[in-house]
């Protein structure tokens, strides 16, 4: 029997709060630095303490999402600095209400469900969204991705019940 298989990645749009945070921390290491310079004691051990700490967050400014299906199972990871990898979430395709684009009318009867966003947060992306129950929770969501059409082929072979196809291109 032949496996399916799909993956897609995608990179997340940094977010303006991300980019002045980023933009603080290296304002704060550079004035730790003037300062341990100019003979201040305790600046050289926070300057430490601070560059050993950008150094460790800065990879998670840069994240991008990796969806990845096989036979019958998603799941979602993310990406930080292009290097860690962390599991987010699995789910299997036969516990999802429905599969559908961001903008189908089987979406309606979901809408109100607390939103999980998994997307790269781009304008102009083609948006899926999986009204399903997580693992474990007794609450429905609706989760967002950005699937290709392969990833959505594969999805409508398993549960052609459960997944709308959209229209890629148009």
């Amino acid at each position: 029997m032949e496996q399916s298989y799909a993956e897609v990645s995608v990179k997340r749009k940094r977010s303006i709060g991300s980019i002045i945070l980023q933009a603080l921390a290296v304002i704060v290491v550079l004035i730790l630095f003037f300062a341990s310079m100019i003979g201040v004691r305790f600046a050289i051990v926070v300057l430490v303490a601070a560059g050993a700490a950008l150094l460790w967050f800065w990879p998670r400014f840069k994240t991008e999402w990796e969806y990845v299906f096989c036979d019958g199972q998603l799941d979602f990871d993310k990406i930080f600095g292009g290097e860690r990898r962390k599991h987010i979430l699995r789910l299997e395709l036969e516990h999802v209400d429905v599969v559908a684009p961001l903008d189908s009318s089987r979406l309606d009867g979901y809408r109100h469900l607390a939103v999980k966003d998994f997307s790269s947060m781009m304008s102009g992306a083609k948006l899926y969204g999986i009204a399903t129950r997580l693992p474990n929770q007794e609450e429905k969501v609706l989760i967002l991705f950005e699937p290709n059409e392969r990833m959505i082929d594969m999805m409508y072979a398993k549960r052609p019940n459960v997944v709308e196809k959209g229209t890629y291109g148009l």
